[in-house]
Formats: structure tokens, sequence, C-alpha cells
């Protein structure tokens, strides 16, 4: 069971997503909390694996108490919630120590692949804050870096495929469609990749592939 608790202070948004996830059944919500303080002091009676963060103003009192709360109990991974797709405000947010980052439009699907993801271990950033983030990261590395070959060549036929399309947006559902596959061999074949070139996050996984040109930017 992923035990999932929330930090928001408006009570009918918490019910909300614990509604949204009531119908999955290894997904359960063990607790809301109002304010950082009140989370720090009592989440170690309900012992999270995921603490969703919902952020309204998202300024640096938000970076603040993410930062906080991952300090205060690090054996849950922090997801934030937010409108705010400032690129500032996200890589601070990822620097504070969130592993997770999704807007407010997501679907109740990539809510729960975002659970799933976090809970196996590895970072999940929704379609745009991706995007910002490869975006910064270009602008930042200028010419991209040639070909790995060395590293191409531990990846199956299969983990390459799904590393594509992985790297063009497609979510885990999508790609399962497209291969004829699980969604959990999708799941299965990512995280073999990020073994095999160790790579910790999702976007470092894009990273990769426009590196050796598996997907255009």
């Amino acid at each position: 069971m992923i035990r999932v608790v929330i930090k928001d202070s408006n009570r009918v948004v918490c019910e909300g997503i614990k509604a949204l996830l009531a119908g999955v059944n290894d997904i359960e919500i063990t607790d809301f909390y109002n304010t950082a303080e009140e989370l720090t002091r009592r989440v170690r009676l309900s012992l999270p694996n995921i603490i969703l963060y919902n952020s309204y103003l998202s300024n640096a009192d938000d970076v603040a108490e993410i930062k906080k709360i991952t300090n205060d109990y690090n054996k849950a991974r922090l997801m934030v919630l937010s409108l705010n797709t400032r690129e500032s405000f996200i890589l601070k947010s990822i620097k504070a120590g969130a592993k997770g980052f999704l807007t407010k439009d997501t679907t109740r699907n990539e809510l729960v692949e975002a659970i799933y993801t976090l809970r196996s271990g590895y970072d999940y950033y929704s379609k745009s804050i991706t995007n910002i983030l490869l975006n910064s990261y270009l602008k930042k590395s200028g010419e991209s870096d040639g070909p790995l070959d060395k590293q191409l060549s531990i990846l199956s036929e299969r983990e390459l495929e799904v590393l594509k399309l992985f790297s063009e947006s497609f979510t885990n559902s999508e790609i399962a469609e497209k291969l004829f596959i699980s969604i959990r061999t999708v799941e299965s074949h990512k995280n073999n990749i990020m073994r095999k070139i160790n790579l910790r996050t999702t976007v470092d996984l894009v990273k990769f592939a426009i590196r050796n040109n598996i997907t255009e930017v």
C-alpha cells in the first residue's frame, strides 16, 4: 500500500484529491495537513511514502516549506501541485527537495502514474514541466554532445524504442499501446534504461536522448 498525505489549507481540495484516488486499490490517503508546521509535527504518525504539497502562491515561502519538510522527514518523497510554471520556482522547488512537479490541470491517470513513479524511487514531472526544464538545460549546455556509443550499445532494441517514445512526451500508457505491451512492462524498461546508463530522473532520461540524437528538440 502506498501511503499518501496532502498538505493543503483547503479541506475541500484535500477531499477532492482523496475522492479522485479512491478507486486505486494500492494508494491510500492517510492524512491532511493545513500547514507545513503541522505536517512536520505529525507526519511520523502516518509514515507516508508520498507527500502531495499543494502550492497556491508558489513563492519563496513555499520553497522554504518544501525544504523544511524534506529535511525534517526524508522517508517520503514530496511532489508539488502548482499552477505556477515559472522556471525559477520549479528549479528552486526541485533544489529544495521536491521529487515531482505537476500542474493543476493534471489528469487522474497522470497523478496515479506520478505517485507510482515516485514510490519506485524515480522523479516525475508533467510534460509541460519537463519541457521547461529541458529548455533551461539546453540554454545552459549550448551545443549538444556527440553520441555516447558505449552507453547506447548497452540498451536493447526495445529499450531504445521506449526511450525514444518517452523522450517525445508519450506517457507510459501511450507507449504501452503503441508497442503492444503492458504499462508495467514500460515502467520496467524505463527503470532498466536508467539503471544501465546510471540516470536518476526522467529529465535526465530525456537529456540523454537529446544528446544522442535519439529524439529531436
